[in-house]
């Protein structure tokens, strides 16, 4: 990746940006979003460095993987202003309402664009923020030209998802938290307050990461974040996860809000074990 690749970012992101700058919930939202897939880039780098797997590809490989790394998120600039557009944040923009899909949006941007059209960069835009099952029942990338570009394809979205996580950690961790989202900020205090949803709960001690749909609380919104602990691809990740204390911080907001103290220990039980045993 090099200067011109950040140009060309730049380029897609500014117009959608000044159509929706009268709109003071769409312009942060839009800002907080570049700023986001800055520190993607810049914390793919990092896990890059450090993670054996990675450090062992070609140029090529790392060219591809940070063009994925930076354009991951540009189809949230379209989102952000086709919800504009539709006034669809008249709900307040409610995380669990959203009619978008910012993944398909961001595949569908740079589909048609050289040099970014390569089925390795467009599997991670599409897919980043999806279920594995929904990235393995896509039939464009279900079958790759050849094992090779297949193994690539998947050793990027690996990379990509987990800078993805690792960058919405940090910016809970050091910035804004949770408790500034704009998301969150707009709740009703019935949703702020809610407990645990049995259905959430299940999915978590299934060890699966929770599904966005079954949300219906902040402690919900949590224990999701929590639960990312079981879709992360590279020891390096949970190495920079355990370093930064990003778990503990997501526990210590929700132990705030969850009044079922023994739920509470299981999941704090769960998440330092299934830690300890990545980064042995």
């Amino acid at each position: 990746m090099n200067r011109a690749d950040l140009k060309f970012f730049n380029r897609m992101f500014r117009p959608l940006y000044d159509a929706v700058c009268d709109s003071e919930f769409c312009r942060v939202f839009a800002a907080k979003k570049y700023r986001h897939s800055i520190q993607v880039l810049t914390i793919g780098r990092e896990i890059a460095a450090r993670e054996p797997l990675l450090r062992q590809e070609t140029a090529q490989f790392h060219d591809m993987g940070e063009k994925a790394l930076l354009f991951h998120d540009v189809g949230r600039f379209m989102e952000i202003y086709n919800m504009y557009r539709d006034n669809a944040f008249a709900d307040h923009g409610s995380w669990f309402s959203k009619r978008y899909d910012h993944g398909v949006l961001s595949y569908e941007m740079m589909k048609d664009k050289p040099g970014y059209n390569d089925i390795r960069i467009l599997a991670s835009l599409k897919h980043h923020g999806h279920m594995m099952e929904k990235f393995e029942g896509d039939p464009e990338f279900r079958e790759a030209a050849d094992s090779e570009t297949e193994r690539q394809l998947r050793a990027i979205l690996g990379w990509v998802r987990d800078a993805d996580k690792l960058a919405n950690f940090y910016i809970q961790r050091y910035e804004d938290n949770l408790k500034k989202d704009p998301f969150f900020v707009t709740m009703s205090e019935e949703v702020r307050q809610a407990q645990l949803s049995p259905d959430v709960v299940v999915q978590f001690e299934a060890e699966r990461v929770i599904l966005t749909g079954t949300i219906k609380s902040y402690c919900d919104r949590l224990l999701c974040c929590l639960s990312w602990i079981f879709d992360l691809n590279y020891r390096a990740s949970y190495q920079i996860c355990a370093e930064h204390g990003y778990f503990d911080m997501l526990l210590d907001l929700l132990d705030q809000y969850n009044r079922d103290k023994t739920m509470q220990q299981k999941i704090a039980d769960k998440i330092h074990d299934y830690l300890a045993q990545k980064i042995i």
